[in-house]
């Protein structure tokens, strides 16, 4: 393991850089932090570029040095650790890695399942979508302009790992959604005012669900596209259902519905 001084070391530089947005888009990369997740991003080592570990705790990171050597490994001081992280009490560890990239034909291809996020803002819950729809076998995520970074360290650390096992698009438009329409998709718009239950779709075949944000809902733009509206039943005293909770929700009924699994078994 080589050994970093030098908080301006070029690497160590280029590291604290990804903190920033412009600099994830410009390098095509971002930080991981803690030992699971880690070990998790291990899964796909070809997308690790780098991992810096605290010297002070290089014994408990040893087995998976020795593991996976070919990597790069270096041992920092505890203030670079600090330095180059975004928590406030660091795990010892951050990783630099590259960003997935994903193909539009393989997913219009492979796909039956995909989410379609719509100017979703808050870090925590786009975070716990992706963590979600990892568990609900969703096949892949979709994101509009004016969604929160999937890459910030935010996001990354709320997905819990489901940020390495589920292809994302960002930046879709309308057009976009025509292609998919095109390539047999049924676009499902979630809609506080629309009369049909989440519980009346049919999930099988290919499905587009789109869901839109806590405060402006999904855009006009986006929802004159979609196939068919629907909302989830709940109490009338409750004006809207925060949008993880709302999204965990609709795809557990698609799994559902695909598997014929339930919660209770």
């Amino acid at each position: 393991m080589q050994s970093i001084l030098s908080r301006d070391n070029q690497k160590i530089k280029d590291t604290a850089k990804l903190k920033n947005k412009k600099y994830r888009n410009q390098e095509q990369s971002f930080i991981i932090e803690g030992k699971k997740m880690l070990e998790e991003a291990l899964k796909y080592p070809k997308n690790i570029i780098r991992i810096f570990v605290d010297q002070t705790k290089e014994q408990e990171y040893r087995e998976l040095h020795e593991k996976y050597n070919s990597l790069e490994w270096y041992s920092v001081e505890s203030r670079l650790i600090e330095y180059i992280s975004d928590t406030e009490t660091p795990q010892g560890i951050v990783a630099v890695i590259s960003q997935p990239c994903c193909s539009w034909d393989e997913l219009m291809q492979k796909a039956s399942l995909l989410l379609l996020l719509d100017q979703v803002a808050d870090p925590g819950n786009m975070g716990t979508i992706i963590r979600t729809a990892w568990a609900f076998d969703v096949d892949g995520i979709l994101l509009t302009r004016d969604c929160v970074d999937p890459f910030s360290p935010k996001v990354v650390r709320a997905t819990m790992g489901g940020i390495f096992n589920l292809p994302l698009i960002d930046n879709v438009t309308g057009p976009d959604l025509e292609r998919l329409k095109a390539a047999g998709f049924n676009v499902l718009c979630s809609s506080l005012d629309a009369a049909r239950s989440c519980y009346s779709l049919d999930f099988s075949g290919k499905n587009l669900v789109v869901i839109g944000s806590e405060a402006r809902g999904v855009s006009s733009e986006i929802r004159m596209k979609c196939d068919t509206l629907f909302k989830i039943p709940t109490n009338p005293q409750v004006d809207s259902l925060n949008a993880a909770v709302a999204c965990a929700i609709i795809i557990n009924e698609a799994w559902q519905q695909k598997t014929g699994s339930s919660l209770s078994e």
